[in-house]
């Protein structure tokens, strides 16, 4: 399907709620859209330290609360992120997974066929990058398809700061 922006793309946008994600959305609308777009907001659900310490008591009261709760703000979030997509005439839909981020946005790119990834980046230092990984990492070493790393302005200027 072509329209008079170019041919129909299925875009990826990994999400978290973040205000590094946001960057990543925002680079998306004012850089990087067509009206022919078919964008996927992709967003990870990760079982808390909490989930995992109430399963290791046998508490099956306190995993069924936490769960609940994870539920409930995964909702929220869902449907946050749905408004976000109409509000701004965007076609597309949102998909959760549980797991390993990159993983996850690796696996669900590759279930909708994806063209591009938008992702952001929440600036880790070298050391932290290193020893905890990045997902934004993950995603360029494992993509099958062009990654966009959207980075904030504060992160830029500490890079430019040390190149002079």
């Amino acid at each position: 399907m072509e329209s008079k922006n170019g041919p129909a793309r299925n875009v990826v946008i990994a999400v978290d709620g973040s205000s590094h994600s946001d960057i990543a959305f925002q680079w998306y609308l004012e850089q990087f859209r067509r009206t022919s777009d078919n964008v996927v907001l992709v967003h990870c659900l990760e079982r808390h330290q909490a989930f995992h310490g109430a399963m290791g008591t046998a508490d099956i009261e306190s995993v069924c609360n936490i769960m609940s709760q994870e539920e409930e703000s995964q909702k929220k979030l869902r449907i946050e992120l749905e408004k976000k997509l109409k509000s701004n005439g965007i076609q597309g839909c949102v998909k959760t997974s549980f797991g390993k981020p990159g993983e996850v946005i690796i696996r669900l790119a590759n279930e909708a066929q994806a063209n591009n990834i938008i992702i952001g980046s929440r600036g880790l230092g070298t050391v932290r990058r290193t020893l905890l990984g990045s997902v934004s990492d993950y995603v360029v070493h494992h993509s099958e398809v062009p990654v966009t790393v959207c980075r904030h302005k504060h992160h830029t200027a500490h890079v430019t700061d040390r190149a002079h």
